[in-house]
């Protein structure tokens, strides 16, 4: 009994750690999620059990060894083409309304971009709609929480079974196919590679960009936090935005009764008021 007594504090520990450092809520009943999760980094260190764990965390734990909890902690679910109407709606609606005439130079953000897939398709979906070729200059900011996803993201190598969603010509214009040891994978094309900027960034924490972006994606975050977190986030977020920008977020979420400058175009769609 005193040894559940001390898994179950050490849990709570775990917790509040995760919640002060990036406000992500682990309720009640997560207690096993977290054991397995930070299973991994309690065998690297020779400890059987959490309570163990979160000593050493206490007392010798640095900076590094924190943010491989964050990391381990973090949940990242993503795919290419997910949601592809939001895709749609940027390069239909979005940017035709923002831009001014004859500018073709723009940024857009995929705040949330876990192992790399909505950056990479946001730039497969500009790539079609402004191409390059045709004087279009456009540039993604993506950026993550976790240390580890960023690293995946930045490589752009992903297996062929997470491409099957992709249409073929696609494929063919985008991606290439790994040959040996890389057989069974692709890779994103420099042509869009090279206009994605992976950088790591705390959205409860204070950060700057250089640029203010025309379109922002943040999408499936904001159910992990509470509403004072979630207006928090969100009226950070609009620093960033040009006026009458856009920001999108996931289908599940919602700004109801959040004090922001922004106005729903439709579930899920929110357009920055004019200054």
């Amino acid at each position: 009994m005193k040894e559940d007594a001390a898994e179950a504090e050490a849990c709570q520990y775990i917790a509040r750690l995760v919640y002060g450092r990036c406000r992500i809520r682990l309720h009640e009943g997560k207690d096993a999620l977290i054991k397995a999760r930070l299973g991994k980094r309690m065998r690297k260190h020779g400890f059987g059990g959490l309570a163990e764990y979160c000593d050493f965390l206490r007392t010798k734990g640095d900076e590094e060894e924190v943010t491989g909890v964050i990391d381990a902690l973090t949940t990242n679910v993503t795919n290419f083409l997910r949601e592809p109407e939001h895709f749609q709606f940027l390069v239909e609606q979005a940017l035709p309304s923002v831009l001014p005439k004859n500018r073709k130079r723009f940024h857009i953000w995929s705040a949330a971009c876990s192992s790399g897939e909505e950056p990479y398709t946001i730039g497969l979906y500009l790539s079609e709609h402004y191409s390059p070729a045709l004087g279009w200059d456009w540039r993604i900011a993506a950026s993550d929480i976790s240390t580890k996803v960023l690293e995946q993201a930045r490589l752009g190598i992903y297996p062929v079974e997470r491409l099957e969603a992709m249409p073929r010509d696609w494929l063919r214009r985008y991606f290439q196919k790994g040959n040996g040891c890389w057989e069974g994978s692709c890779r994103v094309k420099p042509g869009i590679s090279e206009r994605v900027t992976f950088r790591q960034i705390n959205l409860i924490e204070p950060y700057d960009h250089p640029q203010s972006f025309e379109v922002i994606f943040c999408r499936n975050v904001m159910i992990y936090f509470d509403r004072a977190t979630q207006e928090q986030l969100v009226r950070q977020l609009c620093r960033f935005l040009v006026p009458k920008g856009y920001l999108l977020i996931g289908h599940s979420e919602s700004l109801n009764g959040l004090n922001v400058p922004l106005r729903c175009l439709r579930p899920s769609v929110f357009q920055k008021n004019p200054v």
